[in-house]
């Protein structure tokens, strides 16, 4: 890019940065959601828990297991967690896993006010910032290579999944990691290890993230601003898959998300002509369709439709065009920009108090020493 279109790009990637770093689980919220699956493991490996005599495996997944979870602007982070049994699902009545799981929770007297049964899991309401979903899965041994049929009522019967092999999916995805000087070091939470209990990943620090790990939680914010009023906005797993999928190694954090979204437009495009919607299927077992929910109801794929090309069109006109970029991202992401501008504020007067406050050639503010232009302490006489 050249000359001031590479300066408003290196400004906009270091706010996006700032944006996710104000979007992750801070670290008590981490360690808070480590010890509540440990508690939960416990439960379930109980000799008291109806799989006692059954060999399994409890392990998170969706966005801790990735690494990109964001805060919700409203309500309770969502915990993701499975409990896979090592016996095959032939085996096994879907409907009967899933009550046995319920009614053995309901029976227990710290979770028995806390337990719904949803679709497929069973959830865990705490009174504070979480709810925690269980999925009850068995090995699909027919296919192997980490494949699982998990229970499903609306269909009352089994549906394939394959929460680990996407993780490894999602990890190979990931091909640049973005280091920035706005970045805050976090101290990893060290867990123990039971034999039938997966560690959730450590806190991971935004720096050490990988681009596409920070356009995965940009969108999911997009998604929560721009789907606010709506009762089906497109979900998690759909965004994570289809940026996923749409990434090409870019570096630059800007430059990534511009590209993954004009990558999706040409698929919506190309399922215009062939008179079809996109499908988003798990890369890693072809069988689970994440956009099946679009079948039974054609207005949210025609929202997710809308939404997305307005995203690609407005993020365009952001990277290349000029203007207010905070009054620009503030549109798309919401009020952690207002959040971002603060601390950012706050910084830069500590830099100019310290005589640490430069300009680039371009006019754009930057704490950076190297060539920059130093500018005038502030010492607010009006001079």
């Amino acid at each position: 890019m050249p000359g001031t279109i590479q300066d408003r790009a290196t400004a906009i990637d270091g706010l996006l940065f700032e944006v996710c770093e104000t979007l992750q689980l801070s670290p008590s919220q981490h360690s808070k959601a480590v010890s509540r699956y440990l508690a939960i493991s416990d439960v379930l490996n109980s000799s008291a828990s109806p799989f006692s005599f059954i060999e399994s495996n409890v392990y998170s997944q969706g966005s801790m297991r990735l690494g990109t979870t964001v805060k919700p602007i409203n309500g309770p982070h969502d915990l993701d967690f499975v409990c896979e049994l090592a016996i095959s699902h032939v085996h096994a009545d879907p409907i009967d896993l899933l009550d046995k799981l319920l009614g053995f929770f309901k029976d227990h007297g710290v979770y028995s006010e806390m337990v719904t049964r949803k679709n497929r899991c069973i959830r865990i309401t705490y009174t504070d910032e979480f709810y925690l979903d269980l999925l009850p899965a068995c090995r699909d041994h027919e296919i192997g290579g980490g494949c699982v049929q998990v229970p499903d009522r609306y269909s009352d019967g089994w549906k394939p999944s394959n929460p680990l092999g996407y993780a490894k999916w999602f990890e190979q995805s990931t091909k640049q990691v973005i280091v920035t000087k706005f970045a805050e070091s976090y101290r990893a939470i060290a867990l123990d290890k039971a034999l039938s209990i997966e560690p959730i990943p450590d806190l991971e620090a935004t720096c050490d993230k990988r681009v596409l790990q920070l356009v995965v939680q940009l969108m999911k914010r997009w998604r929560d601003i721009h789907y606010v009023d709506s009762s089906f906005p497109p979900i998690s797993i759909v965004l994570t898959t289809l940026a996923a999928d749409c990434y090409r190694g870019e570096e630059m954090l800007s430059e990534a998300l511009l590209a993954v979204l004009e990558r999706i437009v040409a698929r919506l495009d190309a399922a215009r002509v062939a008179n079809r919607r996109i499908q988003v299927l798990n890369p890693v077992h072809n069988d689970e369709d994440f956009s099946e929910r679009w079948d039974n109801n054609l207005k949210a794929y025609q929202d997710f439709e809308i939404g997305i090309r307005r995203f690609a069109a407005a993020w365009r006109f952001i990277c290349m065009g000029s203007g207010n970029i905070d009054s620009q991202l503030e549109d798309l992401f919401g009020g952690v920009i207002n959040t971002v501008v603060l601390k950012r504020a706050k910084r830069l007067q500590e830099s100019r108090e310290n005589s640490r406050l430069g300009i680039l050639a371009s006019g754009i503010i930057t704490s950076s020493a190297t060539s920059v232009a130093p500018m005038r302490r502030n010492t607010n006489d009006g001079e």
